[in-house]
Parts: C-alpha cells; sequence; structure tokens
C-alpha cells in the first residue's frame, strides 16, 4: 500500500504535458471569453455597438466547465506538490505565487481595467453602464484575479485539513479513504460523483455560479471550485490515475456537448421560478455537463496530448503570465473598436489578436528570462525555446496556476 501511495504522489508531481497543455487551454479561454464580452448582452466594461446573443452562448458556453476544470488541475498538483514539499514550504511556495501576484500585480493587471472604464462611461454618457457597488470592498476588487484568492484560501483549508487529519487518523485509515475516493472519483460513475458539491452550490445560487467580486469568501463559489479542486486532489491518489480518465473521453466529450446545449437553449431559470424543468437543468444537467466536459477534456488530453511539443509548452510557460495581464489589453482594445462600424467576428479578432500579441510579447521580452519569470515560473528560461525532449524541472507544473 505505501509503495503505490508513493507512486500515487510521484505521478502527481511530474512535468505531465496533456495536463500542461490543458491548463494553459483553460487560461487562454478566458481571454475569449473576456474578448467576447463587449458584444454580448451582459453588462461588461466596455459596450459594443454591435451586440448579438451568439457571443453570450459561446460565453455561457465556456463558463460550464472552464473553472472547474481549472481547479480540478490545481488539486491534482497541490497533492503532489505538498507530499515532497512538507506544508511548511509548500505554504511558502504558494504564497509566493499565488498570493504575491495578487498583491503585487493588481495594479498592471486590474486597474488599467478600472480606468479604461471610467474613460467610456464619460465618452459615451448615453449608454446604459452598470451602477457601482455600494460594498466598500468592491474598491479593492480582484476582478479576474479572483481565482489567485480563491486558491490561496483553498491551500489554507487544505493545511488545516492536513494537519488535522494527521492528528485524528491513522496512516492506514487515511490511504484506505484515499484509495477509496480515489476509485470513486475516476470509474464509470465519476462525473457523478465529482458533480454533487456543483449541486449544492447551485441549489445555493441558481442563477449560476461566478468568481467573487470581492475579496469576501461566498459560499456557492467556495462550495463549486473548492469541490472540483478536491476531486483533482483524490485523482493523484491513484497512480494510474491518467489511463483510468482516458476511459470513455469521447463519450463524455458527447453526453457534455449534449447537456450544454440543452442548457443553454432552456437558460438560467429567472428568480423565482420553480418548474420541474428548470429544476432539472439547474440541479442535474448542468452539473453533469460541467463533469462531463472536465472528464471528457482530461481524458482527451491524457489521450492526444501526451507527448511534449516545443510550442504547446513554451504557450503553457506563458499562460500565467498571459491571463494575470489580459483584461486591461482586451477592455483598451475593445474601447479603440466599439463605435467602429465592423462586423463584430472582426472585432472580436483584432482585439483577441492584439492582446495575445501584447502579453505574449510582455512574457517573452520582461517574464520569461528575467526574475518575474523565475518569481512566476519557479525558473528563468533561454531567450531561446529549448529542444521538447530536454529536461525541465517541474515547478511551474505544480504552480497550477
Amino acid at each position: 500500500m505505501t509503495e503505490v501511495r508513493r507512486s500515487a504522489t510521484a505521478a502527481a508531481s511530474e512535468r505531465i504535458a496533456s495536463l500542461d497543455a490543458l491548463r494553459a487551454g483553460a487560461l487562454f479561454l478566458g481571454v475569449v471569453l473576456h474578448s467576447l464580452m463587449s458584444v454580448g448582452t451582459i453588462g461588461w466594461v466596455v459596450t459594443d455597438d454591435s451586440r448579438v446573443p451568439v457571443a453570450d452562448a459561446i460565453i455561457n458556453g465556456i463558463h460550464v466547465f472552464r473553472m472547474p476544470l481549472f481547479f480540478a488541475l490545481a488539486g491534482y498538483f497541490a497533492r503532489g506538490s505538498l507530499a515532497r514539499r512538507g506544508p511548511r514550504r509548500f505554504a511558502a511556495d504558494r504564497a509566493k505565487r499565488i498570493l504575491a501576484p495578487l498583491v503585487a500585480l493588481w495594479p498592471v493587471a486590474v486597474l488599467p481595467v478600472i480606468v479604461v472604464a471610467i474613460a467610456f462611461a464619460i465618452t459615451h454618457p448615453d449608454v446604459p453602464t452598470t451602477p457601482p457597488s455600494d460594498d466598500p470592498l468592491a474598491i479593492a476588487t480582484p476582478a479576474h484575479l479572483w481565482f489567485l484568492w480563491s486558491l490561496t484560501q483553498l491551500y489554507v483549508l487544505l493545511l488545516l485539513a492536513s494537519w488535522l487529519l494527521l492528528k485524528v487518523t491513522s496512516a492506514e485509515q487515511r490511504e484506505r479513504v484515499s484509495d477509496a475516493l480515489a476509485r470513486a472519483l475516476t470509474g464509470p460513475a465519476a462525473p457523478l460523483w465529482a458533480a454533487i458539491p456543483l449541486v449544492a452550490a447551485l441549489w445555493l445560487q441558481p442563477s449560476g455560479i461566478v468568481g467573487p467580486a470581492t475579496l469576501r469568501p461566498e459560499l456557492p463559489a467556495t462550495l463549486a471550485f473548492g469541490g472540483a479542486f478536491g476531486v483533482g486532489w483524490c485523482w493523484a491518489g491513484a497512480a494510474d490515475a491518467l489511463d483510468r480518465l482516458r476511459r470513455g473521453w469521447q463519450l463524455h466529450l458527447a453526453g457534455a456537448i449534449v447537456l450544454t446545449g440543452m442548457c443553454l437553449i432552456i437558460g438560467v431559470p429567472a428568480p423565482g421560478q420553480s418548474s420541474l424543468l428548470g429544476l432539472l437543468t439547474t440541479l442535474v444537467a448542468y452539473p453533469l455537463a460541467t463533469w462531463l466536459w472536465v472528464y471528457g477534456l482530461v481524458g482527451f488530453a491524457a489521450t492526444w496530448l501526451r507527448a511534449p511539443r516545443t510550442g504547446v509548452r513554451y504557450l503553457a510557460e506563458a499562460s500565467y503570465w498571459v491571463y494575470l495581464t489580459h483584461l486591461g489589453w482586451v477592455c483598451l482594445l475593445q474601447f479603440a473598436v466599439a463605435d467602429l462600424a465592423w462586423p463584430w467576428p472582426v472585432k472580436v479578432l483584432l482585439v483577441l489578436a492584439g492582446t495575445m500579441v501584447a502579453t505574449l510579447s510582455t512574457y517573452h521580452l520582461l517574464v520569461r528570462s528575467t526574475p518575474i519569470g523565475r518569481w512566476l515560473n519557479g525558473r528563468t528560461y533561454p531567450y531561446r525555446t529549448p529542444p521538447a525532449g530536454s529536461s525541465v524541472p517541474t515547478e511551474l507544473t505544480e504552480a497550477s496556476r
């Protein structure tokens, strides 16, 4: 049993090309959906002249799975990192790479968004805007960096739970429970079990789970994303987790597409709605769609993205910086094209392309080979990317942006 536990921990500590790529994809999808926000009908920093419901459908479709996938991957790698580093070094590492960027990069990542919002409101006085929040904590909103604050809270809870379990349970009891959870959450009924925390969160907040707008913890978000983190943690308890998660990924993705389409057609129930169809959509179809996406995408990545590729690895390494700093660029470019009489897809593509060029350029020139890169990624890299098969330390993966 001990040897199995060691091999499982080792598997969760290794750099895994497939999960690197998947995590980067989740972060880049955030750039995509934010680039679409100005042309959707949901309130946003900039309101474009073109506003189309199809943008809402794409945004909502991405929202179904993106953050649960990200938090599940974070939980998977956290288990290996904690086992290898120990509680003190793990806490110091998380504070350095997760909490410190939230504080230090807030002026670079969030303040430009506020400036653009003010500029747009001044130059477009006739465009309805979302009224400012009267919550005093909204002044220091984490905006799109909320995930760093949520991860920080989850790491604190993880360390407290680990300390408590060491005091009140035996190693044999912990291993037995860990094995049972790993089998359940990598077995045929895994998406059903994984969806339980999200069902509870949606029962409390039927309108949908979004990231907290302030530093105040919110129970629905903690249940939904903490539950996803816990699922990933349980995955890492099985040495053959990725082999087990490859099974049936095609069926998982097919089911996810069907259920997501159903959720988008039916929509979110209006406040006070209690119809059976609305209840089934909110508490059954949506959570199951979320976790079918997660299991399907992890299985797909573990099957087809196993081999390291130089370009994919570079983007995976850049994805943390890109996501941290992208929103100011997105909003600035949306402001620049908002009044142009161009087709909305052209404007969205210009915003997306301009943002990616700006963030990848600053990553390559200012981050990758500098002390900032060592701070965020655990090491620096030469300006010239090494061959895909070369040895790379595991710190980047373990940070689980």
